[in-house]
């Protein structure tokens, strides 16, 4: 049966009652606080980096950000809590580059960055660094390299879980050399860090900050850095591609997004704090020991970012053979 005219514009009317108005969600967003997930427990690269902006955030929303660390699976817990989250805004992702390599390990992916997923912003850019026990006697990328061609297997290597950044590049520095080293994964940097102290495995790929009391007072030794310059903070330690490895180059990066469906004034929103957050000294203060770029850009921009990372880490997976459930 057809509606009459006045029946369908009472019917349109009532939908539009139903609706959201954007105006309104960006006026009033937030109205309480905002919690940040990140993917690993504290002591690590991403704890580091969310305390350091969350502060800030907080303050340029008006509301406080409260940092929820929901460790394990290399940060695939917290993503999936945080794709199950309500549209809203009131739940933010701390995602990394593992946000972007996970799904291409997964016989069936659990989540799509793209599909299921907003960017707001990116935080940093940023390379890992290669630290040694000191009871492993590694000294350079060379060194290391014959130390693994003369005992296959022997050297073990651990990063924050199987399928996360330091785990990948690990896989990528043992396929460039052609070496055998032991890959033993944590649950967090804090954890491999610990047993990296006491030489119960060997090497850590990790970016500098976690690292960076432990290298400066002697009790690790930083071997080299991943990407293709040295650090500005610690210009004293060789690229891996200068020291033994020529080519090899990793690059790992941090962002902010939130669930698909989140309204654009709300993603706008974060988007502008995120801006006004980074530039402030205390934030660039508490990123200084990772020695990257600051640089947020625009979510249209970080969302090309991670586009162009899911190709590049297919690649490597299918280089590689790396797989997990």
């Amino acid at each position: 049966m057809m509606l009459s005219s006045r029946a369908r514009a009472g019917f349109l009317l009532a939908l539009l009652a139903m609706a959201p108005c954007s105006g309104a969600v960006a006026q009033s967003y937030p109205s309480r606080p905002v919690r940040m997930l990140v993917g690993y427990p504290p002591g690590g690269t991403s704890d580091i980096v969310g305390r350091a902006v969350a502060g800030k955030l907080g303050e340029a929303l008006g509301q406080p950000v409260v940092v929820e660390n929901r460790g394990g699976a290399a940060g695939l817990l917290a993503t999936l809590a945080a794709a199950q989250a309500p549209a809203d805004g009131y739940t933010i992702l701390l995602t990394a580059s593992d946000f972007t390599i996970i799904p291409g390990l997964q016989r069936t992916p659990r989540y799509d960055p793209v599909r299921d997923f907003m960017p707001v912003g990116r935080v940093i850019t940023y390379p890992h660094v290669l630290v040694a026990s000191l009871g492993s006697g590694v000294t350079s990328v060379a060194e290391l390299i014959a130390q693994a061609r003369a005992w296959p297997g022997a050297i073990n290597y651990a990063s924050g879980g199987s399928g996360g950044s330091n785990h990948v590049s690990g896989e990528w520095f043992r396929l460039r050399a052609g070496i055998d080293i032991t890959h033993v994964p944590y649950r967090g940097n804090g954890p491999a860090i610990a047993d990296l102290l006491t030489n119960r495995v060997q090497l850590l790929f990790t970016s500098m900050g976690p690292v960076d009391a432990l290298v400066r007072g002697r009790e690790l030794r930083a071997v080299a850095v991943t990407g293709p310059n040295r650090l500005r903070t610690a210009p004293d330690i060789p690229t891996v591609s200068e020291s033994g490895l020529p080519g090899y180059d990793f690059i790992n990066w941090y962002g902010l997004s939130v669930v698909a469906g989140t309204p654009e004034p709300v993603v706008a929103r974060l988007h502008a704090a995120l801006v006004q957050a980074m530039a402030t000294p205390e934030v660039q203060a508490g990123l200084a020991s990772l020695g990257g770029d600051l640089t947020v850009g625009t979510p249209a921009e970080f969302g090309a970012l991670i586009r162009e990372e899911i190709g590049r880490w297919h690649q490597l997976v299918q280089a590689t053979g790396l797989q997990i459930e």
